[in-house]
């Protein structure tokens, strides 16, 4: 959830001095006027300054050359919004050849221009700050020939893919790939080439800006198809303003100026598209036609949301989806201090814009859909009251708008659905995002993160494998989303519908039913109110509970001051709105009459002590058995039952630190089964499952005591190598590439392996020696495939 410290500012009282000393500048300003606005821009691309107050110099370091992309910036500086600040701003465009995220850590600038990649910085517990998004989705994508059929991710294992030289320039598109687990060649000569090569077919897909690239395919006639990254679920930041902590710390003022001077060179540069276009082609004299800079400005119009979300608006809890995405699919290691790596403004009042006001006014009182009984999130108590989690939002929402919700309290929940639809209800403030209703209500952000469970009795062991449920009856609550998702993932699965929690987990704990699916918090809660001690927790489902507030879709205005106020709701009250209900809470006056009901069989709690005392050592025997297994599961992959990606993350960092600390030597190999897709096409993903078990098998007669053998994901395996170096780890790789092309597999199958090797070199990072190993496992690949490759290119 967002996180936000409110500050007060107070207002220095002005001396008459010092008016009139500001009196005299305006005057000496005036005069002045005509002669400063006809000075040519420096060559530093900074207008030269007048005689009055001194400025303070900044320079930014832009993400790319000039263009349309970084419009706004210039605006600061043509329209003075810099210098009325008192800001002499330098702004340096991309040298190809340098980081410059790495530069404004160095201080060869104050501030730069990146994008969501900045949270793989922050893990590293580089003091990175970001001031402000600009754009709110990245514009970067793949593009292919519309004549080849390659129009969806999905398509394009095994396809020549076009990339950038540097993984950090291409990230939405490596996290879609990750996600997808999509394996394609990766080309890296982006940079130095250009998308006519795509046009050649030299390549199969190219990566590029939706922007740039778009245009010289429109242009030229080339038909295309664009694979978006946020078409797949991969919604990140594009270009953000940013800094450093020593800037924030030392110079906070500064900051400010710099972020309210950009805004507002944003919101006119995008009131003045056709301006701006024509003083980008003269004051930085780019190649690019005009035409070419306003089919970039509109792309930028759609990426920066405009009609919708305000300049330098930053949703924290997006950003941490975002890092937790990175986290998931092991792009990010350490973990993300959003804290001190977002940047604050004093001023954190509700901000809406007059069309926004305008409406509140005209809506006052909103009509509220409830469910009644899904406590704790939101519920009606025993008195008749709307109580739980959710009306602690609402009422924060009313106090920052003015807003009154009157919620509805007598209506089933499939009465209150139909009652929305019909528009009968206005708002459903506790619901999950589904397929299903996405046609008839828009989504908020979730500001409330469950895990699915299933409840079961006690005794059942732990469900690693959901094809355990498919000979079982699941119980779950008619129309939750619960309900369709189990329908969509498990179709198979047998359902009981049920009309709330209560009555599904009591049919559990009576055994009409193997088990409830619903979200952690909700079945923690009825456990505890009901008694239903005879119950147990027993896996987690591959869906969560995302509560968001549903908001019908012919009202936005209302999706957007919702979305604002969440945004806006500080930790400690965020804190404060939910733990109450999410802890268990103990009695702590005894019942008499209860005491008087124990003592009376206490001869008989007696007799039957020592069979419960025993009973219980068996079941911590059981719980410390299960617990070991449980720790054994989170690091091997379940089918292999070779290390997983997690473990193997932990391994490479430990290694590394040995490395770099000692003196010592580290070498990997990347190993990948060449056509193993053709496989499964053919006789199905359990012979396919096969081949893996047997490939590990093989190959664990070779691995030495020493080493560290996993899944890196899908069919490519790691061997993580100390004490080794680049000609022991390949004479080793060709034990292993000789040993597969010699291993029968079932249904007369032959394979073979490509691997690639790669040595440590002390002080690089882990990322850039596994990219090496990857680089050379697909050159051996393109190469012609069932070999070894060890260039240290």
């Amino acid at each position: 959830m967002t996180s936000v410290v409110e500050v007060t500012c107070l207002n220095r009282p002005r001396t008459w001095q010092w008016l009139r000393g500001a009196i005299i500048q305006a005057v000496l300003a005036f005069v002045i006027s005509s002669l400063f606005f006809s000075l040519p821009v420096s060559a530093d691309n900074t207008l030269p300054v007048s005689s009055g107050p001194k400025l303070e110099k900044v320079t930014v370091k832009l993400k790319w050359r000039h263009q349309f992309q970084f419009a706004g910036y210039y605006a600061a500086q043509k329209q003075g919004y810099y210098r009325d600040e008192g800001l002499e701003v330098a702004l340096h465009p991309r040298d190809l050849l340098e980081n410059n995220i790495e530069q404004v850590l160095k201080g060869d600038a104050q501030y730069g221009v990146s994008d969501s990649i900045l949270l793989l910085y922050q893990s590293r517990q580089k003091p990175i700050v970001i001031v402000a998004p600009i754009f709110q989705h990245s514009p970067q994508v793949l593009f292919t020939l519309k004549s080849s059929g390659v129009d969806s991710p999905y398509k394009l294992n095994d396809k020549l893919l076009a990339f950038y030289k540097k993984d950090t320039d291409g990230l939405p598109i490596l996290a879609m790939l990750e996600e997808l687990d999509v394996k394609p060649v990766m080309d890296r000569v982006i940079i130095d080439k250009s998308p006519i090569m795509l046009v050649r077919k030299e390549v199969d897909a190219y990566a590029g800006y939706l922007a740039n690239e778009a245009y010289f395919f429109k242009k030229n006639g080339v038909p295309y198809d664009v694979i978006n990254p946020m078409n797949y679920g991969i919604d990140l930041y594009g270009d953000m303003l940013f800094t450093t902590r020593d800037e924030v710390e030392q110079h906070p003022e500064r900051v400010a100026k710099m972020r309210r001077a950009t805004i507002k060179g944003w919101q006119y540069a995008m009131a003045h598209q056709e301006e701006m276009a024509r003083y980008i082609l003269k004051q930085y004299g780019l190649k690019k036609s005009f035409q070419h800079l306003m089919f970039e400005a509109r792309v930028i119009e759609s990426v920066m949301d405009l009609n919708s979300v305000p300049i330098g608006t930053l949703n924290e809890g997006r950003l941490r989806y975002i890092a937790d995405l990175f986290q998931k699919q092991g792009l990010l290691k350490g973990s993300v201090d959003l804290q001190k790596g977002i940047y604050r403004p004093e001023d954190e009042t509700l901000q809406l814009t007059q069309r926004e006001k305008e409406w509140i006014k005209q809506h006052p009182v909103i009509r509220i859909g409830v469910d009644r009984a899904y406590a704790p999130v939101e519920f009606v108590n025993e008195q008749g009251q709307y109580s739980g989690i959710t009306p602690e939002f609402l009422d924060f929402i009313s106090q920052r708008t003015g807003l009154e919700f009157v919620p509805s309290l007598h209506l089933k929940w499939p009465e209150v659905l139909a009652e929305f639809k019909a528009h009968r209800q206005d708002v459903l403030p506790a619901v999950i995002e589904t397929e299903e209703r996405k046609a008839y209500m828009n989504f908020t952000q979730a500001y409330l993160k469950f895990p699915m469970v299933v409840a079961t009795r006690d005794g059942v062991p732990y469900i690693a494998n959901f094809n355990q449920l498919r000979s079982k009856t699941i119980a779950v609550v008619k129309n939750y989303a619960a309900h369709e998702k189990l329908h969509s993932v498990f179709p198979d699965v047998a359902l009981k519908l049920v009309d709330n929690a209560k009555e599904g987990l009591e049919a559990v704990a009576n055994g009409d039913v193997f088990g409830y699916v619903d979200n952690v918090a909700v079945i923690g809660y009825h456990i505890k109110k009901y008694g239903l001690t005879n119950l147990q927790i027993s896996g987690e489902m591959p869906f969560h509970a995302n509560i968001a507030m549903g908001v019908r879709q012919d009202w936005p205005e209302l999706l957007s001051i919702f979305q604002k106020v969440l945004q806006q709701i500080p930790k400690p009250r965020y804190v404060e709105m939910t733990n109450s209900w999410l802890q268990i809470n103990y009695k702590k006056e005894y019942s008499w009459t209860q005491l008087l009901l124990i003592l009376a069989p206490v001869l008989l709690l007696l007799a039957v002590f020592i069979f419960f005392n025993r009973k219980l050592r068996h079941t911590q025997d059981e719980l410390r058995a299960s617990n070991e297994k449980l720790s054994v599961l989170s690091v091997t992959d379940h089918l292999t039952g070779i290390y997983n990606r997690q473990y193997l993350d932990q391994v490479l960092d430990a290694e590394v630190e040995r490395v770099d600390r000692y003196h010592s030597k580290l070498s990997l190999v990347m190993m990948d089964l060449d056509d193993f897709k053709r496989v499964n096409d053919t006789y199905g993903h359990l012979v396919g499952d096969e081949v893996l078990v047997k490939s590990v098998e093989t190959i664990h007669h070779l691995v030495r005591k020493t080493d560290t053998f996993g899944r890196w994901g899908g069919e490519e395996f790691i061997l993580i190598c100390p004490e080794t170096d680049l000609h022991q780890a390949s004479q080793l790789a060709e034990k292993v590439r000789a040993a597969i092309e010699t291993t029968e597999f079932s249904q007369d199958i032959r394979l073979t392996f490509s691997l690639g090797v790669a040595q440590y070199h002390a002080g690089e990072s882990v990322n850039e020696c596994v990219d090496r190993a990857d680089r050379n496992l697909y050159r051996a690949k393109r190469n012609g495939k069932n070999q070894v490759s060890a260039s240290e290119d």
